[in-house]
């Protein structure tokens, strides 16, 4: 199964800011231990860092988790073809219009996000985390 997953999704995973992380982090240990394959973009890294600046002070510990995602996850670049897509998309985020065109020109079975309303107009088989935990649970 090929899971992409939102920026906020591996935000809740690894600050736990909220009090619905956990869904979050148990998908993370499904990556990790293989049984679902996940992705995320390139241009999502540099966002991901960007916002551990506000809960970690500590350079070493932001590069060593990004390090961690980059160990754990497949790693999808954004193409210019991807940002024409977006431009024109129904979506009104352009960020979120990535994701989705990503998630569609890959094959990617599934996007986990925490703002479905978002992706509504997209092509992307939504899911919140306890969503799509509730399915892998399923298929155990």
């Amino acid at each position: 199964m090929k899971v992409f997953f939102d920026t906020n999704v591996i935000l809740d995973a690894l600050t736990e800011r909220d009090n619905s992380y956990r869904p979050s982090q148990r998908l993370v240990r499904y990556v990790v231990s293989e049984s679902i394959t996940g992705y995320i973009s390139a241009k999502q890294l540099t966002d991901i860092y960007y916002c551990l600046k506000k809960y970690f002070s500590d350079e070493k510990k932001r590069r060593k988790l990004i390090r961690i995602i980059l160990d754990t996850f497949e790693i999808i670049p954004t193409l210019k073809s991807d940002i024409r897509y977006c431009l024109n998309s129904d979506i009104k985020d352009l960020e979120d219009a990535l994701i989705d065109e990503i998630c569609h020109v890959n094959c990617i079975d599934y996007l986990v996000t925490n703002n479905v309303k978002d992706f509504q107009k997209g092509k992307s088989m939504l899911f919140t985390p306890e969503q799509l935990l509730t399915i892998l649970e399923v298929e155990k």
